[in-house]
């Protein structure tokens, strides 16, 4: 449908953004709800630019997705699980 194209679309542009400005050495915010893949890309490479990465929504990730983003981000990742 054109609506999930239209939130894909949207997705894949925070994402971009994202990574540009984590390039750039600055802190970012993003939802927990973005692909797995796209949060353990930016948990790297917020580790490489020695920057933060934050993950709202934490809570609506399992265990075990959230301990490969730790994994990825090493130290640079923070985790907001409040509801």
């Amino acid at each position: 449908s054109n609506r999930s194209f239209a939130m894909s679309v949207d997705l894949t542009r925070d994402v971009r953004v994202a990574q540009s400005l984590l390039r750039l050495g600055a802190r970012v915010v993003v939802s927990a709800t973005l692909p797995l893949s796209d949060l353990i890309a930016l948990a790297q490479q917020a580790a490489e630019r020695d920057t933060m990465l934050t993950l709202r929504g934490a809570s609506e990730r399992s265990s075990a997705d959230l301990e490969r983003v730790a994994m990825a981000g090493r130290g640079h990742v923070t985790f907001d699980l409040s509801v």
